[in-house]
């Protein structure tokens, strides 16, 4: 916790959601809570390296003295050198104050292998835009700083989360694909049950009957006063044929067993789906983070994020006409149309002013960062001020309105996200039934 919180930052709710990805767990085998390692870890024994005995807590009868006799001071093994204690304290108290507000929660981290083979973990990318909310590789950010950073791009953190929980719903509301996925361990009829009830039945009758042929045969055998070699060799060989029909019995009652457990795994299949159905769409972020952690859900990136949003940053311009509702000029503006928005704008020098309309349009249309947009326009870095300027002072929308006219598309949806696999264990009686885990899954 003190290369979290002092190494890399993190308050202490952070600290406590990424030693839950890592699989760390409190002494009680139980996942870790924001409360609980604040109360482990920043306490007296741990900082300053000292446990007090019968200490504040401690009982006191009527004239205040200690029921059960004084307090002992207890010396301890540092775990941090007072120089670290005092600067987790400060970290502790720090991060705390600045991020009151923030309640970012990436239920992603640490569930995400990136093509580097690190693990991504979530991060805001500035904490005053709104949505700016990103998972970067952990190679980009290398602990020792002599490593050099792998290069993964960001991955914009509502997409991906989106993307996994559509699918990961998708799975477990169908029944049939929950069935079908575990079809490794639900490959039996369901009428071979009756029929193996039945055999294991007779089999009883059969074995019911030898062991009152045994008895018959050694009364028999008795009341002619043989001797017990006699008995026993008079008895041999039905004594073999019964252990045989226990044997099958045995081996019967096994497969019924299963055969029954199978059956208790298709009903949970489809009662998960069921409740799948009803919860999963309104989960919160903390909520499908237990979720996902039931299925050891893991998403790994096979291929790169799309070039065009490699940085990670939200685009402004397709913001603009994401929040007034607006469709996007389907083509750079003729002359003609360019003459009924002209009069709104600057005259500007050597075509700069109609070069920037033309890129800001194009960026709409494409989504692509304002390096590629300018690369492919001719346009120059001026058209993102522009744009900044005249979305502010309302010159934008006066253009799109002189344009209602012209042929527009609607706001293409952008591809945000890298290939990926999504893999996890199905295991319904894992969510279903707490106080017991079934003995396998599926993938």
């Amino acid at each position: 916790m003190y290369d979290l919180v002092v190494g890399e930052g993190l308050n202490l709710r952070k600290a406590t959601i990424r030693l839950i990805a890592e699989g760390s767990t409190a002494r009680s085998g139980k996942p870790w809570t924001r409360d609980n390692l604040r109360d482990r870890v920043m306490s007296t024994p741990v900082l300053d390296g000292v446990l007090v005995f019968r200490g504040k807590h401690a009982k006191n009868d009527e004239n205040g003295d200690p029921i059960w006799g004084d307090s002992v001071r207890i010396e301890l093994p540092r775990i941090l050198t007072e120089e670290q204690s005092a600067e987790l304290r400060r970290k502790v108290a720090e991060t705390a104050k600045r991020s009151s507000g923030q309640r970012w929660f990436y239920p992603l981290s640490g569930r995400t292998v990136s093509l580097c083979g690190k693990t991504y973990a979530g991060i805001s990318f500035t904490p005053t835009r709104e949505g700016a909310r990103f998972y970067r590789c952990s190679g980009n950010a290398p602990k020792d700083l002599g490593q050099k950073s792998c290069g993964c791009s960001r991955i914009d953190a509502n997409a991906l989360e989106e993307h996994v929980w559509k699918h990961v719903t998708e799975i477990a509301s169908d029944s049939k694909k929950l069935q079908a996925l575990a079809a490794e361990w639900i490959g039996i009829a369901e009428g071979d049950t009756v029929a193996l009830a039945d055999r294991i039945a007779d089999l009883d009758q059969q074995i019911g009957g030898m062991n009152a042929s045994i008895a018959a045969v050694i009364v028999a055998s008795a009341k002619q006063s043989k001797s017990a070699d006699a008995i026993e060799a008079a008895t041999a060989v039905l004594n073999e044929e019964l252990q045989q029909l226990q044997s099958l019995r045995d081996e019967a009652t096994d497969w019924l067993t299963e055969m029954e457990e199978t059956d208790r795994r298709t009903r949970d299949l489809i009662a998960l789906a069921s409740m799948a159905k009803k919860s999963f769409p309104g989960m919160t972020p903390e909520q499908q983070a237990a979720i996902l952690s039931m299925l050891e859900l893991k998403v790994t990136i096979t291929g790169p994020v799309p070039d065009d949003r490699r940085g990670g940053v939200p685009c402004t311009v397709r913001a603009w006409y994401a929040v007034v509702g607006l469709g996007v000029p389907a083509a750079r503006l003729s002359d003609e149309e360019w003459a009924k928005v002209a009069p709104l704008l600057p005259k500007g020098r050597r075509g700069t002013v109609r070069r920037s309309v033309d890129a800001i349009f194009y960026k709409a249309r494409t989504g692509k960062s304002w390096p590629n947009v300018i690369k492919e326009t001719g346009a120059t870095i001026q058209a993102s001020k522009h744009f900044n300027a005249w979305a502010s002072d309302g010159t934008w929308s006066r253009v799109n309105a002189a344009l209602e006219d012209v042929q527009q598309v609607p706001l293409p949806e952008i591809q945000l996200l890298p290939l990926m696999v999504i893999e996890g264990r199905v295991d319904p009686t894992a969510m279903l039934h707490a106080e017991e885990r079934s003995r396998t899954g599926c993938r």
